[in-house]
């Protein structure tokens, strides 16, 4: 092998490299060392002892050859570098390290035993393409990021949650979490649900794990596998975990605290001010050596902050939520009057949320076949003061206690050439939520004059909660297995697998149970004459569950060095166990029968490949570069093989994609058949609204209206008002599918940097919609100047306050909503994400990324399950599905990471993001189209038109707004004066955001940096804010935004001109972070983290770093270290030349003698260099900045290796030059010192610590 190459693999595989490969590879599962023994003559050798040792975690695995004098050995978590060795009685003992590349599980090495002893230098072995059955490496085509605990720790992120390390990956669009919601994020402009984590391989029902309990998390954001299913977004691949040989854990605490905390807060319970303790710890170790394992993690926190309710505001808070403080004022004493305090006894003052979870792992290797991992989940939480609003008083809310749990068994096996991989998962979780106030809510709008002049309108809550109570218990069973097989040649693995999943889950909840009272203003406040009144009504639980099944057949090809390819068939199918009983009179009526559930059975197809541009023939045989995987885009510096570095590399494919049916929506349908007992739903308007008895609701639940008063215009007899819903399935009903493909090009250049351009198309088909059945879509009349169809009739409509009902636009008056799910929508989304990253001289770790993008959906006025609870909007027939932008585009987003190690002992990150704002949609607060529902889009009235002059409060609303109103709302509105809003046709401002860590790693006191203390500065825009503008100044840098989006409410009905009355809120589009009412602080925070036991990152620094009896490395130690390892190609082809029977002629061994004579003064010096370099490194220096400093040396190294390659395959024959093992004629296409997927990087480049 050459000289300088393998010296190199050596200095930055062996010598440093083992340091930041370890971080990097810590995100596999399985590993599966492959190979065959063979003598002096080439024949197998039969009962060799095969001992194969993990670097990382210490742990031996022993095999004999068989017959064929082959062998292959599992490492579960094994870390990807490992030593090989290898004996037998009459030849010389064999060793060789092996190095993973980023994206292999499966290292092939062909072991040559000789007569002679012999110790070969580190060699970066062959792996057989991707084994996916792990789901957590790349295949050809794929985008993703690899994500170690190494890396998040130095970030300023939380590692335990998924979804927001997620947001890591370019391109992905992260939700906020709320109270009663965790966080999520949308890929390809797909919805949050049809997302996927996965724990260990299989589903995992929470978001949150121990952050001590993750060894990996890979963010897919597009892949070819067919063995990930079940998502049509995309899936954050999780692992855990596993004990080693060495005892060794880690404890970790962070604090949160409001003296640390500062924000521009008008009110301390807006400033969004917390106190937040958080302990983590995970430990393990061996049970019995090299065979049983055990490693257990757990985390608690306790967060406490102040209530964000209407009674916490502060005159400036309001004015920011568009309500005077007189208003609010004469809200609250006019519902205490009824008896219904905005608080009551057992509601904190302080909003407290406990978390806790752990997890317990162990690992058992049942002989030299078998892996048997077994692993126990456990979490839980409780908050206090949840489900409450900025425009509710307090005693709207709840307290929300959830508990769950699972176990999990993975049973790896091998046979030969043949791997199988068994998983089964039980899980079961339970949530209940308990209303401080069982009673109806009353809703009031509220008129205000601000200090500004606007005239604002908002909604002011009070009484229940009409989500609560809510009781659910879900279990989940799933199941997977996969066997593989790699052909002889290595060109193909053929896999085979299937996946079973079931949940069932009881709903023990009904939307707006105890009703709903809707006041037009403080007025009928005063009055206790609400407009409407809605309650739903319904006797049961829901019963829901799903019965999912998968088979996949696929194979990952290896056509040549330069192009991999993967493809394959996924076959799905789901079933319903609970079916909802048939209505005869709904066939009757509607032609639809209610008795069906949707079950279909669907196949999809993917293919994808990885093209290297002008890969060199010598890699013919040897495996794939270290980008082999694809990977995320742009990245870190790194693990480009020591090839082509100027090369191009492509990636791209095409493929289905099924998502999951909601089990709820079969529950929706079960509850709602339109049977006596079902769900039926109470509207009542005008003079048919009962008068609220507020008192006598709180004392008796029992009395709360179960119909309309006898009034009124709710015609008939059955049901006093009642009408059933019913909810069905279409015949054509199946699961979401996508269509999704993409090209990406990536390339290196200057060494240390990469650069790449990822373009997809996503083609959205079967996407679940709803239609209304009953609605009456001949409209009964069109509104003036709006020119609104109405399919209630004006006789119906109250003039005073201009409620409707849903009974008026009912083609069967028997029934309210005949909801019939669909899968007729489509959507599309297009998306180009540029990244560049790279590694400066100084050792500081770039990355940045732009992502554009553009998704387009297909929807109707209903949403999912109708009623107008799916979000969207109309202008029109609500039936009608229109195109429009998707509520989940970003149209821009960048996102940057840093990490600069200023020290030895201190490093600085950052995370900076920028993001264009959220589209959103004019609306109307009412029902004007008489369908029902509140789904209305607003009509954008132009001041000057002289059809509306008589109606001066409309006219001089819009005027003002015009003229006074946020200029992104303005143009908005004008670019649509006269006509209907578009849905989506506004956004918010673009949101930026920036987050600083710095880690201080102290070695004084016997610490040896195993303690890191870190300092998070969130939100570091706000800080900046305050620092250079004052508070009295701020520009909102930061800051959330929240725009208003209702533009007119409904005061009345003007039946002589068919014309509803209009109060213009000037609030509309609001959305400057400075005028926002929430305030997010500029916070410090502090974490604290020690490592008990034997680290194995310090041990691999000591072993690099550290000379004899404890004492620092000096240069002719790193010398001597080299110089011993790397042998010298032309003198080792001349010491096989017997073995090999090469028959190398005088005349060949005088010239292999002169090419060694002319290369060694220039190893020699090359090597005195680079000993140079590590010595002044000191004895625990930072593995980034010495590989930035050495990448010039590896490049210089490699240039001498590949013209050495060149000069032996001159002085030989072709007979004889195949005859030379690859690790002498060929370049060690490893990693480098690269890891898998960097900053956005392609797999095999080095990720950013």
């Amino acid at each position: 092998m050459p000289v300088v190459l393998r010296q190199l693999s050596l200095a930055l595989l062996l010598l440093l490299a083992a340091f930041p490969a370890a971080g990097a590879q810590v995100g596999s599962t399985t590993d599966i060392i492959m190979g065959r023994v063979i003598g002096a003559d080439s024949a197998p050798v039969i009962g060799a002892r095969i001992e194969v040792t993990s670097a990382e975690t210490g742990i031996t695995r022993r095999k004999t050859t068989n017959e064929r004098g082959e062998f292959s050995i599992i490492f579960p978590d094994g870390g990807g570098s490992y030593t090989l060795r290898a004996n037998f009685i009459g030849y010389a003992p064999y060793s060789v390290a092996i190095q993973r590349q980023a994206d292999e599980d499966r290292l092939e090495v062909v072991v040559r035993l000789t007569r002679n002893p012999q110790v070969l230098q580190t060699v970066t072995v062959r792996a057989n393409n991707n084994r996916d059955t792990q789901q957590d490496r790349p295949t050809p085509g794929s985008t993703e990021r690899n994500l170690t605990p190494a890396q998040l720790d130095r970030l300023p992120v939380d590692k335990g949650d998924l979804a927001s390390v997620a947001t890591l990956a370019p391109g992905v669009v992260g939700t906020s979490a709320t109270d009663s919601t965790p966080a999520t994020f949308s890929v390809a402009g797909q919805p949050t649900n049809q997302n996927q984590i996965t724990l260990d391989g299989l589903s995992f029902g929470s978001g949150t794990v121990p952050q001590e309990a993750v060894r990996s998390t890979r963010v897919i954001t597009s892949t070819y596998d067919v063995s990930r299913g079940q998502f049509t977004g995309g899936q954050v691949a999780s692992t855990t975990r596993g004990g080693t040989n060495n005892v060794q854990g880690t404890v970790s605490y962070a604090l949160r605290d409001p003296s640390l905390e500062f924000v521009d807060e008008s009110s301390a319970s807006f400033g969004q001010k917390y106190q937040q303790n958080s302990v983590s710890f995970g430990v393990g170790g061996p049970v019995v050596q090299d065979e049983v394992f055990v490693f257990g993690a757990a985390s608690l926190s306790r967060r406490t902050n102040p209530l964000s309710s209407l009674t916490a505001a502060d005159a400036l808070t309001l004015a920011r939520l568009g309500a005077s403080p007189d208003s609010v004022q004469r809200f609250l004493a006019r519902i205490n009057s009824y008896g219904v305090g905005a608080t009551v006894p057992g509601i904190p003052d302080q909003r407290l949320a406990d978390q806790a979870s752990a997890i317990v792992r162990l690992d058992w290797s049942l002989g030299d076949e078998h892996t048997l991992t077994l692993r126990g989940d456990w979490r839980g939480a409780l908050q206090d003061g949840t489900r409450i609003s900025a425009f509710s008083v307090p005693s709207t809310g709840g307290n929300l206690r959830t508990m769950g749990g699972g176990i999990m068994a993975t049973l790896t096996s091998t046979m030969g050439r043949f791997i199988n991989e068994g998983r089964i998962y039980q899980s079961s979780d339970r949530q209940n939520t308990e209303p401080y106030l069982t009673a109806p809510i009353g809703r009031v709008t509220v008129a205000s004059v601000l200090a500004t002049g606007e005239q604002s309108l908002t909604n002011l809550q009070f009484g229940g909660n009409p989500s609560l109570p809510q009781e659910t218990h879900g279990r989940l069973l799933e199941a997977t297995d996969e066997l593989s097989w790699v052909s002889a040649g290595g060109a193909h693995r053929f896999k085979l697998g299937a996946l079973l999943n079931a949940d069932r889950s009881t709903v023990g909840q009904i939307a707006n149970r105890y009703g709903s009272f809707f006041y037009n203003s403080l007025a009928d406040l005063d009055a206790n004459t609400p407009s409407q009144f809605t309650r739903t009504i319904a006797g049961r639980d829901r019963l829901a569950g799903s019965n999912n099944v998968a088979l996949y057949l696929g194979d990952a090809w290896r056509t040549s060095s330069a192009l991999q390819m993967t493809y394959g068939l996924r076959v799905e199918g789901t079933r319903f166990p609970n079916e909802p009983a048939l209505n005869p009179d709904v066939e009757t009526l509607f032609g639809r029968r209610t008795d069906r559930t949707p079950s279909e059975v669907h196949a999809s197809p993917r293919v994808g490949f990885t093209y290297f541009v002008g890969a060199p023939s010598t890699l013919a045989g040897r495996g794939a570069p270290a980008d082999a995987g694809g990977g995320r885009p742009g990245g870190g510096p790194g693990g480009f093989a020591g090839f082509n570095q100027g090369s191009w590399i492509l990636r791209g494919g095409i493929g289905e994609f099924r998502g999951r049916i909601s089990s709820n929506l079969v529950a929706s349908a079960v509850e709602a058949t339109g049977l006596p007992g079902g769900q039926s739903t109470l509207t009542c308007i005008g003079a048919a609204v009962p008068t609220p008895d507020w008192g006598a609701y709180l004392a008796d639940a029992s009395s709360i209206p179960t119909q309309c008063v006898a009034a009124g215009p709710t015609p008939p007899p059955t049901a006093f008002g009642q009408r059933r819903n019913v909810t069905l399935f279409s015949d054509d009903f199946g699961a979401p599918k996508v269509w999704r493909s993409s090209l990406g090009a990536s390339r290196r250049f200057w060494e240390r940097y990469n650069f790449s351009i990822d373009g997809s198309f996503a083609y959205g088909i079967s996407q679940i919609g709803s239609r209304d059945l009953n609605l009456d879509a001949a409209p009964k009349f069109t509104l003036g100047v709006e020119g609104r169809p109405v399919y209630a009739p004006a006789s119906s409509i109250v003039p005073g306050t201009g409620a409707t009902t849903i009974n008026a636009s009912r083609l069967h008056p028997e029934y309210g909503v005949v909801s019939e799910l669909t899968s007729q929508q489509r959507s599309t989304s297009t998306q180009v994400t540029v990244s560049v990253g790279g590694l400066t001289l100084q050792g500081i770790m770039l990355g940045a990324s732009y992502t554009y993008l553009r998704s387009r959906d297909q929807q109707n006025g209903f949403g999912v399950g109708g009623g107008g609870f799916g979000g969207s909007s109309t202008a029109g027939d609500p039936n009608v599905l229109e195109w429009g932008t998707s509520d989940l585009e970003r149209r821009h987003s960048v996102l940057a990471t840093m990490t600069y190690p200023v020290r030895a002992w201190l490093d600085l990150t950052a995370i900076g993001r920028l993001t264009a704002g959220q589209a959103f949609t004019p609306t109307v607060s009412g029902d004007v189209n008489g369908d029902g529902s509140r789904n209305d889009r607003a009509f954008i009235y132009d001041p000057a038109n002289p059809a509306i002059q008589g109606d001066t409060a409309l006219v001089n609303g819009m005027t003002r707004l015009l003229a006074n109103g946020s200029s992104a709302a303005r143009d908005c509105l004008l670019g649509q004066l006269g006509g209907m809003a578009g849905r989506n046709s506004c956004a918010s401002p673009w949101t930026p955001a920036l987050d600083l860590q710095m880690n201080f790693k102290p070695s004084a006191f016997g610490l040896d940096r195993r303690f890191t203390l870190s300092l998070q500065l969130q939100n570091a825009l706000v800080g900046l804010d305050q620092l250079l503008h004052g508070a009295d100044n701020l520009h909102g840098w930061g800051q959330p935004v929240f725009p208003d989006r209702t533009l007119l409410f409904v005061r009345g009905f003007d039946p002589a001109t068919d014309r509803f009355r209009y109060q213009v809120n000037e609030h509309f589009g609001v959305a400057n972070g400075r005028n926002s009412a929430y305030r997010i602080p500029f916070q410090i925070g502090l974490q604290g983290r020690l490592t008990i036991g034997q680290d194995p990152r310090s041990q691999q620094v000591r072993q690099i770093f550290g000379g004899a009896n404890g004492r620092a490395a000096t240069r002719e130690d790193y010398k001597a270290r080299m110089q011993r390892l790397v042998p010298n190609p032309f003198l080792t082809t001349i010491s096989l030349d017997d073995s090999l029977k090469l028959g190398l002629t005088p005349e060949q061994k005088t010239h292999l003698l002169a090419l060694s004579d002319s290369l060694a003064p220039r190893v020699d010096k090359l090597v005195g260099e680079i000993a140079d370099m590590l010595a002044g490194a000191g004895s625990n220096p930072d593995p980034q900045v010495i590989f930035a400093r050495m990448s010039g040396k590896t490049n210089e190294g490699r240039k001498l290796a590949e013209q050495a390659i060149a000069q032996l395959q001159a002085a030989v024959t072709p007979e004889q030059w195949a005859k030379l093992p690859d690790s002498v004629k060929s370049l060690p296409m490893g990693r480098g010192l690269g890891g898998g997927g960097g900053e956005g990087g392609r797999g095999g480049q080095r990720p950013p610590p």
